[in-house]
C-alpha cells in the first residue's frame, strides 16, 4: 500500500513538470512568438519558474534519501568519465537529432537570452529534481544494496531517455547514456548538486555549438 501511495507522490510530481512548469514555459515562448519583449518575458520566466524550482526542491528535501557505498558510487569521476564518453561517441555517429534537439536547436537561434535560461538553467534543475531526486525519494528511498541502486540507475536513465522524445533507436541509446552519468552522480553524493552541474555543463556546451552555428 505503502509502493502505490509513493507511486501516487511522485506521479504528482511528473506531472507538476509537465502540466505545471511545462505552462510556465509553454506562455513564455508563446509570449515570444507573439512579439513581446524577450528581456520583459526571460525575466518573468526566470521568476515564476525559480518559484516553481524553489517548491520542489523544498517537497524533496523533506524525505531522506539512503544510498549505502557500491561499485556504483564508489569513485567520484565516474559519472564524469560516462558522460565525456558518452559526448564523444555522439560525434562518430550519423546525424539524428530529436524532436527535442530540433525545438532547442530553433529556440536558441531565434530567442538566445531566453534560451540560455530555459536549456542550460532550468532544464538541468527540473529535470533532476523530478526524474532523478523525486523518483529516488519516493520510489528508491532506501537503497541499501547493490540490486536497489542498480535498479534506480536503470528506471531513472529510462525515464530520462524517454521524456525527451526519442524517435529512433540511436536518439534512444544516446539520452540514456547521458541519463546514466548523470544517475551515476546522483548516487555518488547522495544529492542533486553534481547531477545537475553536469546536466547543465552538458546543455551549455550544446548551447555553445548550436550558438556557433
Amino acid at each position: 500500500m505503502k509502493i502505490l501511495k509513493n507511486l501516487g507522490w511522485f506521479l504528482l510530481a511528473v506531472l507538476s513538470f509537465f502540466f505545471g512548469y511545462g505552462f510556465i514555459q509553454g506562455l513564455a515562448t508563446t509570449s515570444l512568438a507573439l512579439g513581446a519583449s524577450p528581456y520583459a518575458v526571460t525575466l518573468l520566466y526566470v521568476a515564476v519558474a525559480g518559484v516553481y524550482v524553489y517548491g520542489i526542491y523544498k517537497w524533496y528535501q523533506k524525505g531522506p534519501v539512503h544510498i549505502e557505498k557500491s561499485g556504483f558510487n564508489r569513485f567520484i569521476w565516474l559519472p564524469a568519465l560516462v558522460w565525456f564518453l558518452s559526448l564523444v561517441v555522439q560525434f562518430f555517429l550519423p546525424d539524428d537529432p530529436s524532436v527535442n534537439q530540433q525545438i532547442a536547436t530553433d529556440l536558441a537561434l531565434s530567442q538566445p537570452l531566453f534560451s540560455f535560461f530555459a536549456v542550460v538553467i532550468f532544464a538541468p534543475l527540473t529535470e533532476e529534481l523530478i526524474f532523478r531526486g523525486m523518483l529516488a525519494r519516493y520510489v528508491f528511498p532506501q537503497q541499501d544494496n547493490v540490486k536497489k541502486t542498480a535498479l534506480f540507475l536503470l528506471v531513472s536513465t529510462v525515464i530520462f531517455a524517454l521524456v525527451h522524445f526519442p524517435t529512433t533507436p540511436q536518439q534512444f541509446l544516446v539520452y540514456s547514456a547521458l541519463g546514466l552519468s548523470m544517475g551515476l552522480a546522483y548516487i555518488s553524493k547522495g544529492g542533486l548538486a553534481y547531477s545537475m552541474g553536469l546536466h547543465a555543463l552538458n546543455n551549455l556546451i550544446s548551447f555553445v555549438m548550436i550558438m556557433m552555428l
